[in-house]
């Protein structure tokens, strides 16, 4: 599955030609799980109970002027960091955007190019700052050490089952010896105890799914592998 169709976006747009046609762009991008909000109150009311992941926000609203809305959500403490991308008519109005605490601006257009842009950006950055590694469908949370299975959290490693894991991935599909893993986890080399990278080993699948289990594979005589779906060739395991 796409990463994108687990992001969780509010739009507050409250003229109903543009809600549909943003929700027509977002989901043909692929963005599934969208919310979407009218008037200024209800985009608040809405951010916080469905805390998402990002907001389009409008400037014109019924109810209260958009940056009024954005300088509510951005005193949340649920929602400070929540990326804003303020949809706007007039380019004069990015200075006080930013002053009201959006992140990002997008001209109002029949052309959803540069929106789709500036969310691929929003999301790249957004990563950056959770600190996520990717890789196929798996994500690891290098501070939580939390792992995700096609956008879906499956495990919560120790340090050293992480740091295994981690490395198998990363280097995925080169099979790694048993040597260089166990280096990976301690930070130094003790040829002596790949036992205790066997037993190490057995801890980390025990710890995830199955799907996740059958993915890394023993090369006999050498060391470890992990397959990942995109992987073209598997090498001789046991």
């Amino acid at each position: 599955m796409d990463a994108s169709a687990n992001q969780k976006i509010l739009i507050v747009e409250d003229f109903p030609a543009w809600q549909e046609l943003l929700k027509v762009w977002l989901k043909h991008a692929g963005y599934q799980d969208l919310h979407l909000a009218k008037t200024g109150g209800e985009a608040v009311e809405l951010a916080r109970k469905a805390l998402p992941d990002c907001i389009l926000l409008d400037l014109g609203l019924p109810d209260m002027d958009g940056m009024e809305v954005c300088k509510i959500v951005r005193s949340i403490p649920a929602l400070g960091k929540t990326p804003i991308v303020m949809i706007t008519a007039h380019r004069k109005d990015k200075i006080m955007g930013l002053e009201y605490g959006a992140d990002y601006f997008v001209q109002k257009s029949e052309n959803p190019a540069e929106l789709l842009a500036t969310l691929r950006a929003v999301f790249r950055r957004r990563e950056l700052d959770l600190n996520l590694y990717r890789k196929g469908d798996v994500t690891l949370q290098m501070e939580t050490r939390k792992v995700f299975f096609r956008e879906l959290q499956v495990a919560t490693l120790t340090p050293k089952t992480f740091e295994l894991f981690f490395a198998l991935v990363e280097r995925s599909p080169e099979p790694l010896n048993k040597d260089l893993l166990f280096t990976a986890v301690e930070g130094r080399p003790r040829p002596e105890l790949s036992r205790a990278l066997d037993i190490l080993m057995n801890r980390l699948r025990k710890s995830l799914p199955v799907m996740l289990q059958n993915r890394i594979k023993s090369v006999k005589g050498f060391g470890y592998v992990y397959i990942g779906p995109d992987a073209e060739k598997t090498p001789p395991t046991s």
